[in-house]
């Protein structure tokens, strides 16, 4: 149990930390290709722009294959789990992981599956113990 609280502890934090720290470069982005940073100008996102500077040198094309490809592997995991483990809207990390970042899409899904494994625990200890009590025959 206490390796899970810890586990949830860092997973939350890199949830922060993936929402706050991508978004900020997000916004740095807009500043540089529109000029200032506006409602209209965020929401007028140049993507076209935005994939073009993703592979304008090796370095970013590195960055930007390797994050394709740990996402790919993210969604299949979350697909996995999440219906193994019969989680409600798993689907909804796979958009947060498109419409915010790999970075705060992912961990919030290992969050939120540390959460439902330790209910899951938590019933079958549950469970046991009243298993337990009962008298044997």
């Amino acid at each position: 149990m206490f390796w899970n609280r810890i586990r949830q502890i860092i997973y939350a934090a890199l949830t922060v930390i993936g929402l706050v720290w991508t978004n900020y470069y997000l916004v740095e982005f807009t500043i540089t290709s529109k000029g200032e940073l506006t409602l209209a100008n965020f929401l007028n996102f140049d993507l076209g722009l935005f994939i073009e500077q993703v592979g304008a040198n090796p370095a970013s094309s590195f960055i930007g294959v390797d994050v394709t490809i740990a996402a790919l592997c993210g969604i299949t995991l979350i697909v996995a789990e999440g219906r193994r483990l019969k989680m409600k809207l798993w689907g909804l990390y796979i958009v947060a992981i498109f419409l915010v970042s790999f970075g705060f899409g992912f961990p919030l899904f290992l969050f939120m599956r540390e959460r439902k494994q330790m209910e899951m625990l938590g019933l079958a200890e549950e469970s046991k113990s009243i298993n337990d009590s009962s008298p044997q025959t």
